[in-house]
């Protein structure tokens, strides 16, 4: 009698030569073969599932033990121990049973294959996407704590250049007199007005360029009926001359407007700020508006900077479009209550208090 050991080294190599052998043969890919094992393993299970349901209405019939109230646990302990009893009895029975196999030509092995590998295909699908989107998001964490990094590691350099900067000052300070202190702090006060002052002729200047190359035509145009500042960037001396419908478009003329037509209108629209010395030339409407701008931007800043400081206003003679431009390009803002009375917006306020 051979060994026990030898026996299973045979088994072994028993099992490895025909797996190798199912292993070269080539698939069998005759769909009618496969169409015929399907549906005899079909019903195969169908007569497996006849012979159970046949087997439990035989055992329904031979007791009496009502099968939903023994499915659960018993509260009497001598009731609940033949119930513990019984199971293990119907364990014991069922251990020594051969389990149901399908016959060796069936694919119910194949097809529960092919479904446990479905669903692994699916859920490993699923948690491919679910990986994809938790890197996603953590790579864009990732970014912005790099950037918040970034960030606070440029703070911490503007704070400790700010640190040695202090402390070279208070250093420099408590090596001189009071009086030394004060000169230079003056010096300071001097050189900062300067700069403040020139900064201010530049800004002042460039505001002029600004109001007689392309303000003040624009200004004409919305007080003679045309398009607001704005929407028509190029404005003409004669499109001025010619002046715009009541639908704000602008006038065809054949005949060019006389110097008195003109001039009566610009004295009915801006009055006697376009009043001139009879030497010299008649004004144009947009130097009219120029006029108009400038004056009012003057008066705006002496009510800013007189008695009533930035809480004053300027009361208007009319409603005009120099005073509506100031408005719309948020420099200067009407009274709550009243909307002739107008005030520069004083930027630098809320910084003083």
């Amino acid at each position: 009698m051979a060994p026990p050991q030898d026996e299973t080294l045979a088994n072994i190599r028993k099992y490895a030569a025909e797996a190798r052998e199912l292993q070269d043969d080539p698939m069998d890919f005759d769909a009618s073969r496969t169409e015929a094992r399907l549906e005899q393993t079909v019903r195969e299970l169908q007569a497996r599932v006849q012979e159970q349901q046949a087997a439990l209405e035989k055992l329904r019939a031979a007791s009496s033990i009502d099968v939903e109230k023994a499915a659960y646990a018993s509260e009497d302990p001598r009731e609940k121990l033949r119930q513990l009893l019984a199971v293990k009895n119907a364990y014991t029975r069922l251990t020594s049973t051969a389990p149901f196999l399908p016959s060796q030509g069936s694919v119910l092995p194949a097809l529960l294959a092919a479904r446990t590998l479905k669903e692994n295909i699916q859920g490993t699908k699923d948690a491919v996407s679910s990986t994809q989107e938790q890197v996603a998001k953590t790579e864009a964490a990732l970014r912005n704590e790099e950037t918040n990094l970034h960030d606070a590691h440029l703070i911490a350099q503007a704070m400790e250049k700010r640190i040695q900067r202090l402390r070279a000052q208070h250093e420099d300070r408590s090596q001189k007199t009071p009086a030394q202190l004060a000169k230079e702090l003056i010096a300071t006060k001097r050189a900062q007005k300067e700069g403040y002052d020139e900064e201010m002729k530049q800004l002042g200047g460039a505001l002029n360029d600004f109001i007689n190359d392309y303000l003040s035509a624009m200004l004409a145009a919305e007080e003679l009926g045309g398009p607001v500042v704005g929407d028509m960037l190029d404005v003409e001396t004669d499109t001025l001359a010619a002046g715009f419908t009541k639908k704000g478009k602008v006038k065809s003329t054949k005949k060019p407007v006389s110097d008195k037509t003109r001039q009566r209108r610009i004295d009915q629209i801006w009055g006697d700020k376009a009043a001139i010395d009879e030497e010299e030339e008649p004004l144009t409407e947009a130097e009219a508006a120029d006029n108009e701008m400038r004056q009012l931007i003057e008066n705006l800043f002496a009510t800013l900077t007189g008695p009533g400081g930035g809480r004053a206003y300027y009361e208007l003679d009319r409603d005009s479009a120099a005073s509506r431009f100031l408005v719309r390009a948020k420099i200067a803002q009407f009274h709550p209550k009243d909307a002739r009375k107008l005030r520069l917006v004083d930027f630098g306020r809320e910084l003083d208090d």
